[in-house]
């Protein structure tokens, strides 16, 4: 159980479990540092998102993520699937994974 947040910490969300996986059971050895490279991964590809709307996304012991804002707030992200809606609630206003902005940002990103 964690000692922060009082949840039993063995399932994991759909979007962090290995495709080739029969199950979403956290395991150790090689297939949780496979996991976890998988994770950080994924984090990296999300702050060049994020970035767009100056907020920043770290891992958390490897079940939670650190949503923040250059602001100072923070929340505390459940898993992928929880992230838009906390970013929205962070940052005050609903915010658009296809606004044309953000796509002409990640194409300029992606340019250079």
């Amino acid at each position: 159980m964690c000692v922060l947040c009082g949840e039993m910490l063995s399932v994991l969300h759909w979007s962090d479990a290995h495709f080739k996986e029969e199950s979403s059971v956290i395991v150790a050895g090689e297939n949780q540092r496979e996991r976890m490279r998988l994770r950080l991964k994924k984090v990296a590809i999300i702050n060049d998102i994020l970035e767009f709307y100056g907020l920043n996304l770290k891992d958390w012991q490897g079940s939670k993520y650190l949503l923040s804002n250059k602001k100072g707030g923070f929340v505390i992200v459940n898993d992928l699937g929880d992230l838009w809606i906390k970013a929205s609630e962070l940052e005050g206003f609903s915010l658009d994974a296809i606004d044309e902005n953000l796509l002409d940002f990640l194409n300029t990103k992606n340019a250079s």
